[in-house]
């Protein structure tokens, strides 16, 4: 079975690719493997007005930049975990399947937002993990924990 991290360099993010949040190098996923992202919303302590929730999506994206799969969690809340699956065997072909995972989160809106918004989000305190498990025995090849920010929307010219 083949699974390796993909070098240091990575191509341009696609335009679909979300502006905020957090992503991991690309990995390689053999058949009979399965690639796992793992969050945590680490919030150390509630919001004033109730308890803190955040909005986010665990996403896989292939090289071409489409959209393999995506879990969104409206309201993951402190102490809460999630996680979502990409089963290689899923998809055509035999050649292992590059993939990146990211995690979704954050204010992306145009105008300000409310300061109830700017709060909750400052409540997040998002721990991404992913793994790359062997599908019959459950044994985990690889975890990684290096999640990087997504470079942010472009900023306008002033």
């Amino acid at each position: 079975m083949l699974t390796c991290a993909i070098g240091q360099a990575q191509p341009p993010a696609p335009p679909s690719f979300p502006a905020h949040g957090l992503s991991f190098d690309w990995v390689a996923v053999a058949r009979g493997q399965s690639a796992r992202i793992n969050v945590l919303n680490q919030a150390v302590s509630p919001a004033p007005q109730g308890p803190a929730g955040c909005r986010i999506a665990l996403q896989f994206y292939d090289a071409q930049g489409q959209l393999l799969r995506e879990l969104i969690i409206p309201r993951l809340e402190m102490g809460q975990s999630a996680s979502l699956d990409l089963n290689r065997d899923d998809f055509p072909g035999s050649d292992p399947l590059s993939l990146q995972a990211i995690t979704a989160f954050g204010y992306g809106g145009g105008a300000n937002p409310p300061a109830q918004l700017l709060q909750r989000i400052a409540m997040c305190n998002i721990i991404p993990s992913l793994e790359i498990y062997d599908n019959g025995t459950g044994n985990i090849r690889v975890v990684m924990t290096d999640a990087r920010p997504l470079p942010g929307p472009p900023q306008p010219v002033q």
